[in-house]
């Protein structure tokens, strides 16, 4: 594939996983209480963190997919954007292997059109989907990377070589 090609589906890959991200940010951002309810359904981590993780990881989220979809800090917002995927796909997972039933996953954010794919097994697949999203960004930057242009050697270069051939 041209670099060409990998550049459009680099950034069509980064504007939907950067634009769900930072979409789904927004409604927990919004309603941390309703947020915090949500993830104490998982029954994973103990009440007393659920708050703090209601306040804080939304803006992680938000953050994270706001720079990915502007490609500013793009590899980092890609590793933390996969970890949060890997650790909601355990999340999910967990909760269907022990029979929890949880009646909104919080990952929507509370906007109802998220919630069919997100809210029910499939929201796993989903997260799989989203993960090889950000591979393709990925591939696409290596790509790009070896396609672009040898620099041109410096004027400090370029004088000492004039000397050596004089």
């Amino acid at each position: 594939m041209t670099p060409n090609r990998w550049t459009f589906f680099a950034l069509l890959a980064r504007l939907v996983v950067g634009g769900l991200f930072l979409v789904s940010a927004v409604g927990k951002i919004m309603d941390p209480g309703a947020f915090a309810d949500e993830v104490r359904d998982y029954q994973i981590l103990p009440i007393a963190s659920t708050n703090m993780v209601a306040y804080i990881l939304p803006w992680l989220e938000g953050i994270a997919g706001l720079l990915l979809a502007l490609a500013i800090w793009r590899k980092e917002a890609r590793l933390i954007i996969a970890a949060l995927l890997l650790v909601f796909t355990i999340a999910k997972t967990w909760t269907y292997t022990h029979g929890i039933d949880i009646q909104g996953c919080g990952c929507s954010g509370g906007f109802e059109i998220l919630d069919a794919i997100y809210d029910t097994p499939q929201g796993i697949l989903t997260n799989v989907v989203l993960l090889v999203l950000l591979g393709v960004d990925y591939r696409a930057q290596r790509v790009a990377a070896r396609f672009r242009r040898i620099p041109q050697p410096s004027a400090d270069v370029a004088a000492s070589e004039v000397r050596e051939s004089a």
